[in-house]
């Protein structure tokens, strides 16, 4: 039993044993109930009735009841939910075998402190890695414009009020354009209507009058705690050229930065811990805690001058690439850098993963006899990707180990519970450790410019406009 389900169980067993005293009914069977599954999570949904408490039960095993749950494989309760209601944290299992089953579900109910009635008859999800093949890409709503970077604003984590994270992509472009859509997915799994899920629906934003730089790129960061979102703090910030920066905090009224001290192009930025960092042309970095007061790096340009075209950062941490295999590493939020040359590559995306909770990484054998350990693997990888699908990979800072091809091109990479790249016609590859690739599936944004995950699935979007997600 994972420690983070334990007080429910605790909870679930005083109740069960009508330890608490009693006072109230056993509710009716729960019927419709249904499940949809994601990227390490599934929604399970269910025909409520008023004044009923709900308990939803689970487990990695095909007996599973509301009698014997607790020494079962995976088993927990979610108690006093409702639909509908999601497990996040799972371990991916697209495949399940008598070994390491799906993930198995029965509800009941009750009024006041009385132990629960017959639970549901058993419904079975299988959580599975996002972007493909498991759950295909999905059109969204085309942008009727020129499109170069892509990023996402996070406003509640998963598990708020039952449901998956939701947020805001950002898309921004040429002559000044930014578009919004916003993400509030109500189960696990595809923006699709069929899942109760709407379609990405994008929104121009609007920028200050006669504000017409490209915007090369754009990130965003929450400085609210993602599970108490009445918390004022999210800001975005997009860059561009001549050292332009624009910023917001509800990702639609945008106002420009007076003061940058840089007129470089800017090309990409990214967030370390509350630290944002901006990275462009001659190796120049700006960096900001506030997003109006800029400061510029003298410690980037002093390890290289090439040009930086993306930058990916996992707290404090960051990794700059660029021209003439360019990687710049910094510790502290881009206060001090330093390079590690890798190839002659003119790198163009990063991206780095820590939690493989993939199944087929899981299963162990002690003593000859398989058995199965359920919590993630850390892989601590960094990959490196250009133009041409050349990538590398590397566990410490620096030491990249060249890995081949990945694709004929490559646009851009993520992470969710593995990396996904996607080629220059839309082509989406999957790796869980960064070192070997596979095809997974075809977003069909046929000129792919840029790619970003909310951490439970991935969007792509297209130098027209075309976009697809994969959730």
């Amino acid at each position: 039993m994972k420690i983070r389900r334990a007080l429910p169980s605790i909870l679930a067993a005083l109740a069960l044993c009508s330890c608490l005293g009693n006072t109230g009914s056993s509710g009716p069977q729960p019927l419709g109930v249904q499940t949809y599954a994601g990227d390490g999570a599934v929604s399970v949904t269910w025909n409520a009735q008023p004044g009923v408490e709900y308990w939803v039960f689970h487990a990695q095993d095909p007996t599973l009841s509301t009698a014997n749950w607790t020494n079962l494989l995976g088993a927990g309760v979610l108690v006093n939910t409702s639909s509908p209601s999601i497990l996040c944290g799972l371990i991916n299992n697209p495949a399940p075998t008598p070994l390491f089953p799906a993930d198995y579900f029965t509800i009941n109910g009750r009024t006041g402190s009385s132990p629960g009635g017959t639970g549901s008859a058993l419904v079975d999800g299988t959580p599975r890695p996002a972007g493909g093949p498991y759950a295909g890409w999905v059109p969204g709503q085309s942008i009727p414009t020129t499109i170069s970077a892509l990023a996402y604003a996070g406003l509640t984590g998963c598990g708020y009020s039952g449901r998956p994270p939701s947020g805001m992509f950002l898309a921004v472009g040429p002559g000044g354009t930014i578009y919004n859509s916003t993400l509030a997915p109500t189960v696990a799994g595809p923006l699709s209507p069929s899942v109760g899920n709407p379609t990405m629906v994008w929104q121009r934003a609007t920028m200050p009058a006669g504000f017409s730089t490209d915007l090369l790129g754009v990130a965003a960061y929450s400085y609210a705690n993602l599970n108490t979102p009445g918390v004022a703090g999210t800001v975005m910030v997009a860059v561009g050229k001549g050292g332009t920066i624009v910023r917001s905090i509800d990702g639609q009224n945008w106002q420009q930065v007076s003061g940058v001290p840089t007129s470089a192009n800017l090309n990409a930025v990214a967030v370390a811990g509350s630290t944002f960092v901006a990275v462009g042309d001659a190796g120049t970095v700006v960096t900001s805690t506030d997003s109006l007061n800029w400061n510029l790096s003298t410690t980037a340009p002093a390890a290289s001058t090439n040009a930086l075209n993306a930058i990916h950062c996992s707290g404090a941490t960051c990794v700059a690439v660029g021209q003439n295999g360019t990687t710049l590493w910094t510790s502290d939020g881009g206060g001090t850098w330093t390079l590690y040359t890798y190839g002659s590559n003119n790198w163009n995306s990063v991206a780095y993963g820590n939690t493989n909770a993939n199944a087929d990484a899981l299963v162990t054998d002690v003593n000859g006899a398989p058995y199965i350990t359920i919590t993630n693997e850390s892989i601590n990888t960094w990959v490196v990707t250009d133009a041409n699908g050349n990538y590398a990979w590397t566990n410490a800072a620096g030491g990249w180990i060249g890995g081949g091809v990945i694709a004929s091109s490559v646009v851009a990479i993520d992470y969710t519970t593995r990396f996904v790249a996607l080629d220059a016609v839309g082509n989406a590859y999957a790796s869980e450790t960064g070192t070997n690739w596979q095809a997974v599936g075809a977003s069909n944004v046929l000129d792919a410019v840029a790619m970003r995950s909310n951490g439970v699935g991935f969007v792509a979007i297209g130098k027209t406009g075309a976009n697809a997600s994969a959730f």
